[in-house]
């Protein structure tokens, strides 16, 4: 007889070690490569072992979300200038988003704010509270700057550095030349950008909250 996959909790697997898995399942093969089954042989184990740890599919891709988010943001400033610790939360997302590309998917088709990232949410949004912002401007605030940064992630890949275009083609173009001369925008250089533009944009609040 084969060997048999070990099956539920006493198969000795823990939530963390699912999500590791997976998490690495979709930065090596993609978003669409991920299923339970495939899952469950990356581990050894039955289908059913995963789920004692997740509900289905969908909570399995709730969980990477929160896992990345739990691995860039733990531990992210918060005793600063509400615009430093803007500018770190947005930062600190794009390393996450960076260092597990294979997620960035579930970031676009999950909601804004789940129970989970409840908790990251929470502290920034004490720091804007007490610079003065409404809750409610304040969720604006946090959730825009992440859609920003989710947005250069989600862009189709630009070859960063490399413009992949004859440049003596666009003769006719002079400007656009010499715009891409030295090579098209990087993914971190447009973040960074995009970071700086949206937080210097922002107004002081007119007076500190519940005045």
């Amino acid at each position: 007889m084969g060997s048999t996959r070990a099956q539920g909790r006493h198969a000795g697997l823990t939530r963390q070690q699912v999500l590791h898995a997976a998490v690495q399942m979709v930065d090596r093969e993609g978003a669409a490569a991920l299923s339970m089954r495939k899952l469950a042989r990356e581990l050894d184990v039955e289908a059913m072992t995963l789920y004692h740890h997740v509900k289905n599919k969908q909570g399995l891709e709730d969980a990477i979300v929160q896992y990345v988010m739990d691995e860039a943001l733990t531990g992210a400033e918060t005793d600063a200038p509400w615009r430093t610790v803007l500018e770190g939360y947005g930062r600190a997302f794009h390393r996450g988003l960076l260092a597990h590309p294979g997620a960035v998917p579930f970031f676009a088709s999950r909601p804004a704010v789940t129970p989970g990232n409840a908790v990251h949410l929470e502290k920034m949004l004490e720091v804007l509270r007490d610079a003065g912002f409404t809750p409610q401007d304040a969720l604006l605030v946090i959730q825009t700057l992440a859609a920003i940064v989710l947005g250069q992630h989600s862009a189709p890949p630009a070859n960063d550095g490399d413009p992949g275009i004859d440049t003596e083609a666009l003769a006719e173009f002079p400007l656009f030349a010499e715009a891409i001369g030295s090579g098209v925008p990087s993914v971190e250089s447009r973040v960074e950008f995009a970071l700086q533009a949206f937080i210097a944009g922002l107004e002081e609040p007119s007076s500190a909250a519940g005045e």
